[in-house]
């Protein structure tokens, strides 16, 4: 199951909204979209995880002095 540190978060809020709307118009049942909502929250930290580390090499490149 995805832990999120800040279920209160602007985007987790805006995420699991637009994912509830999503789930009732498609009609899955609860445990579906649970186990679908848990997979797009999984995959969206690994996503924002490897782009934090991608963004943070990418700062310390520009700034490490000229070789």
């Amino acid at each position: 199951m995805a832990h999120v540190k800040n279920p209160n978060a602007k985007w987790y809020i805006e995420l699991s909204n637009r994912f509830s709307t999503l789930m009732s118009n498609l009609g899955l049942a609860d445990e579906t979209s649970s186990q679908v909502k848990n997979l797009l929250v999984e995959i969206a930290q690994e996503q924002y995880m490897a782009g934090n580390r991608s963004g943070i090499r990418w700062a310390r490149e520009q700034a490490a002095p000229a070789r």
